[in-house]
């Protein structure tokens, strides 16, 4: 990691493991200004876990493939701004697949949103039409 001295701007690269996860003292080589260097933040812990990701992976395919499939009835909704009401029946038949395979994901509300977000970003290609999508 680099670190800045904050009284003269020199630089220097600092292992992250010297550190060992505390705040330490360092003395400027140039200016010998004594400050305080803190130890990266850890990452968080992603929520997603690898059923998680798995869920998430499975709704884009179901996605992509209601695109892929019906793809002029898919454009024309698009354009007529119809497009959760067009492929209804098809969006139904890949929830409840989705759902057959990831029951607790179907669950919550965070499996319902990824579920939503591969409908809004693959079949509606980023538009706001499934935002207020919900499995009936």
């Amino acid at each position: 990691m680099i670190v800045t001295c904050p009284n003269c701007s020199k630089k220097y690269q600092i292992a992250e493991e010297k550190l060992a996860g505390k705040s330490r003292r360092l003395r400027c080589k140039k200016c010998r200004e004594v400050f305080i260097i803190h130890p990266p933040k850890e990452e968080p812990v992603s929520k997603v876990s690898a059923i998680d990701e798995r869920a998430a992976r499975f709704a884009r395919v179901l996605a992509s493939d209601m695109l892929i499939y019906n793809k002029d009835a898919v454009e024309e909704a698009r354009e007529a701004g119809d497009l959760s009401e067009t492929m209804a029946g098809e969006i139904e038949r890949s929830w409840q697949l989705w759902k057959s395979r990831f029951p607790e994901a179907a669950g919550s509300e965070e499996g319902v949103n990824v579920f939503r977000s591969s409908l809004k970003d693959i079949l509606a290609g980023g538009d706001t039409q499934f935002d207020g999508w919900s499995p009936e």
